[in-house]
Order: structure tokens, then C-alpha cells, then sequence
């Protein structure tokens, strides 16, 4: 079996993440927990499988995607 991911946490607030070979990234659309809070998920889709994260937030607008130029 391969390894789809290595996933590292830095000092308890972020988060190191290499993938090989990556396909495609998608995010899912937030969606509203029962308490209150908004969860989406991010897919990181690789030759070798696939790694999602779930994201929790506050509101709904902290989970949008932003690119970088």
C-alpha cells in the first residue's frame, strides 16, 4: 500500500501536509451544524488515493476558498 499523505501539526495551530502526485482539490459547499457552527470538507485527490479534511468554523464565510496569484 502507498502512502496517500503525511500530515504534520505545527504548534497546535497549523498544519503541514505533503501529497504526491495530486489530481484535483476540491471543497465541498459549507453546511450548518445543529450547533450553530458550519463544516465543509477539503479532498485532496492524488494517484495514489484520496485525503479529506474536515473544516469546522463559526460562519459560513471563513470557509471560503481563496486563491493565491
Amino acid at each position: 500500500m502507498k502512502t496517500v499523505a503525511a500530515i504534520s501539526f505545527l504548534d497546535n495551530h497549523s498544519l503541514s501536509m505533503d501529497v504526491e502526485a495530486v489530481n484535483r482539490i476540491d471543497v465541498t459547499h459549507p453546511i450548518q451544524l445543529e450547533d450553530g457552527g458550519w463544516t465543509c470538507e477539503l479532498l485532496v485527490r492524488s494517484a495514489n488515493g484520496t485525503v479529506a479534511l474536515q473544516l469546522v468554523a463559526n460562519k459560513p464565510e471563513s470557509l471560503q476558498v481563496q486563491m493565491q496569484e
